[in-house]
């Protein structure tokens, strides 16, 4: 393995105040999470309001996860370089003024302005969190705060579209839509206050401290651009872009030429920064992102698992909802109740996964992983038998086991990532982490999302859905296998 990359961290007593330093960021990663989905039960109003088009609508709803991709590379690195609880703080109030510029815009090209700065403050935000947790708290807490981590971020990702729609129905102060984004003043708020009262310069990488002695601002920000690697932001954020564009708006677009186009262009794009990533590595310059990492097998093979699992998890979370909606005919606010169950069970799984973690090391994953395939499969049984007559209270029980499931798996999966990485090298984990999990889900719903539909322009919507589903429980059960390459126990 690398040397100086891996290694066991060294153990630490836990700081006073920790836990509220924690809470800070899992408001923040609350609001990240609820705003990739709560817009989506909103739209149809939005869309009345603003008189936003087809178009329109599409690059609202995924402008975000598009500048919030892009932004999570160079967003790590200023971390390091600035400082992660500067970084964190100053980005939330930008989350925040963001959110109020959304809540504001008069009109549909405003508000994806203001969406897409939302993603990029919220990138900035998410690329400094795991490096806090894991700066934070001793390496025998990790498990622990990463379920409490993982319960939060799967019960944000369920709450937005019940959330959004009971926001839009209630429409206080006669705000309607846009109590979805203002919601967020608040928290972010109550995050800021937390975060500096709480959030230590623990939080803050070694190498940054002493540019913290800097006698004038200018000489500190030179160092900083120094050391950025301005043309490796540049590429990767191209890079990222030329991907995730296409996969995110390609199905909507039909997949004209251009978006195959675009795809192939990523992969020099992205093979150029890697290169010169790897060249700035060997001349002793620390890099934007450190490919190294991927040279431990813990690291290694939980990327892979985090894409594949993070794109079987969103597309399931977008299949269903269409498959209910347009399909069956049923409101937002019930289709959300589908998922209720889920959103039970991955907070108890979260919860309850560093137990099984504690027992059985990183072979709870892949009971979780196993239980979260069955549960998909139980569920496309049902739906298949049931048909148009589908009744919510029969999905109860495999939607409650799958959302278990996802919790024993993706809550310690960080967890096991970060096992063997050096201090010094979180930050960068840090961003390649929530990278890989955005990749993964536009892939998902990319390539599940197409073939949903073209199932269902052949047949029905609750077939597209049966077919889909089973080749989720297909993709979970090879997860399942992918998982015993991992090491048995964390160091």
């Amino acid at each position: 393995m690398t040397a100086g990359i891996t290694g066991r961290a060294t153990e630490s007593a836990l700081r006073p105040g920790a836990w509220i330093a924690l809470a800070a960021c899992l408001i923040a990663v609350f609001m990240q999470m609820l705003d990739l989905t709560i817009v989506h039960t909103a739209m149809p109003a939005v869309a009345l309001d603003l008189r936003a088009d087809g178009p329109a609508e599409l690059l609202i709803v995924s402008v975000y996860g598009l500048t919030f991709a892009c932004t999570l590379p160079t967003a790590a690195r200023l971390g390091d370089l600035l400082g992660r609880h500067a970084v964190f703080t100053t980005a939330l109030s930008a989350f925040a003024a963001a959110s109020v510029w959304c809540g504001t815009a008069s009109s549909a090209t405003e508000l994806a302005l203001a969406r897409g700065t939302a993603g990029i403050a919220a990138a900035l935000v998410s690329a400094q969190t795991i490096a806090i947790i894991t700066g934070e708290f001793p390496e025998r807490l990790h498990a622990t705060v990463f379920g409490i981590y993982g319960a939060i971020a799967g019960l944000a990702g369920m709450a937005g579209p019940l959330l959004g729609g009971a926001l839009v129905d209630a429409d206080a102060f006669g705000l309607s839509w846009r109590t979805v984004f203002l919601i967020n003043i608040p928290l972010a708020g109550i995050a800021m206050a937390l975060a500096h009262r709480h959030l230590d310069i623990v939080a803050d990488a070694p190498d940054t401290r002493p540019r913290r002695s800097a006698r004038r601002r200018g000489e500190r920000w030179v160092l900083v651009l120094q050391q950025l690697d301005i043309g490796g932001a540049v590429l990767s954020a191209v890079g990222l872009g030329l991907l995730v564009y296409p996969l995110t708006f390609g199905r909507a677009l039909g997949w004209p030429p251009i978006t195959l186009v675009l795809l192939g262009l990523s992969i020099p794009v992205l093979a150029f920064f890697g290169w010169g990533q790897y060249r700035r590595t060997a001349r002793g310059v620390e890099p934007l992102v450190r490919l190294e990492l991927f040279g431990d097998r813990g690291f290694a093979v939980g990327s892979v698992l985090t894409a594949m699992f993070y794109g079987v998890f969103t597309a399931l979370l977008f299949t269903v909802s269409v498959a209910v909606q347009s399909g069956l005919g049923w409101s937002a606010s019930r289709a959300g109740l589908v998922m209720l169950p889920f959103a039970v069970g991955a907070v108890a799984g979260a919860l309850s996964s560093p137990i099984l973690m504690a027992l059985w090391g990183t072979r709870a994953l892949t009971v979780g992983v196993t239980v979260f395939a069955v549960a998909l499969g139980a569920i496309a049984s049902t739906v298949h038998a049931a048909g148009p007559a589908l009744d919510i209270r029969e999905l109860a029980g495999p939607v409650l086991a799958a959302g278990a499931g996802m919790g024993w798996f993706a809550a310690p999966l960080p967890a096991v990532m970060l096992a063997r990485v050096v201090d010094r090298a979180t930050g960068s984990a840090s961003g390649i982490v929530p990278t890989v999990q955005q990749i993964g889900s536009a892939l998902g719903v990319a390539v599940l999302g197409t073939v949903f539909f073209t199932r269902a322009a052949a047949g029905s919507y609750l077939a597209a859905i049966t077919t889909v589903l089973w080749i989720m429980a297909g993709l979970a059960a090879l997860l399942a296998v992918f998982t015993l390459a991992l090491p048995r126990r964390q160091p």
